[in-house]
């Protein structure tokens, strides 16, 4: 796994570019930081250039060209200037879609987040796939009101699968024969290990049968915004997809944990919330 993620590295997906140009892009925001008392970095994924971190000016003063436009998570037009040797500047941003139904719900809002982080941590500036960009937009607008762990699960199958990263469950990476119905995944071996080769103590990460059935179910492109997952099943699955992405881009979601741990059943959230 992390030979394939080595493909990645953000020296491999330099922006080249000699002379500043202006390009022109369908863009998401998904961070933003404060750069100065008036001005913010916005973390871009653009469909047509990846990921571009550029700065705007002005973003954070009550009259700009900005003001209404630049929420995170944010989707729209963006025009950049491209710079070589400094930060790439963001000089105009039109807002086409807030995905207001984000902010509905902590959940939704936690689960916006761990998009933001997988996607931001995982790529570097510069590199360019398109399906990546659609599919978190796809997801975005999901979440406003699909089911939150169908949709987070569907996610990470299928940026696994686009990044050439989903691993193959059937087989055993030990002896080659089919794991059946008991699998457990060894992240040291990088593959699934059926029942015979998997010992205690191995370290791998044993897999119930339904999580395995719910994979290949998101991947085969269930309708992911109207699927209800148990709670405990859906933890389970979101887990070890997280696993996966965290082994193979060598850096740990940091809202996985919290995502997680918004997933319960629904006595225990009534509970919480009296």
């Amino acid at each position: 796994m992390k030979d394939k993620a080595s493909a990645f590295n953000p020296s491999n997906f330099k922006l080249q570019t000699s002379d500043p140009q202006f390009i022109k892009s369908d863009a998401i925001i998904i961070r933003r930081f404060d750069y100065s008392e008036t001005s913010s970095i916005m973390s871009l994924l653009t469909r047509d250039h990846g990921r571009m971190d550029a700065l705007a000016k002005g973003a954070r003063r009550g009259r700009s060209i900005f003001e209404g436009e630049i929420d995170l998570f944010a989707r729209g037009e963006a025009v950049i200037l491209v710079r070589q040797a400094s930060l790439h500047l963001l000089t105009e941003f039109s807002c086409r879609e807030r995905y207001l139904g984000l902010r509905e719900s902590p959940q939704r809002s936690t689960a916006a987040h761990y998009i933001a982080s997988v996607v931001g941590d995982a790529y570097p500036e510069g590199h360019h796939q398109p399906e990546i960009f659609d599919l978190t937009a796809q997801t975005l607008a999901r979440l406003e009101h699909g089911e939150v762990p169908a949709v987070i699960a569907f996610f990470q199958v299928h940026l696994l699968r686009l990044s050439g990263l989903m691993p193959d469950l059937a087989d055993c990476v030990v002896c080659g024969g089919q794991t059946g119905r008991r699998v457990a995944y060894s992240f040291a071996r990088g593959g699934a290990v059926c029942g015979k080769c998997h010992q205690a103590g191995d370290g791998a990460t044993e897999l119930s049968g339904g999580a395995i059935s719910l994979i290949k179910s998101l991947a085969r492109g269930v309708a992911a915004e109207r699927t209800h997952i148990p709670p405990a099943l859906a933890r389970e699955a979101i887990a070890f997809l997280g696993k996966l992405l965290a082994s193979a881009f060598e850096r740990e979601p940091r809202m996985l944990n919290s995502l997680l741990r918004s997933i319960q059943a629904p006595k225990a959230r009534s509970k919480e919330t009296k």
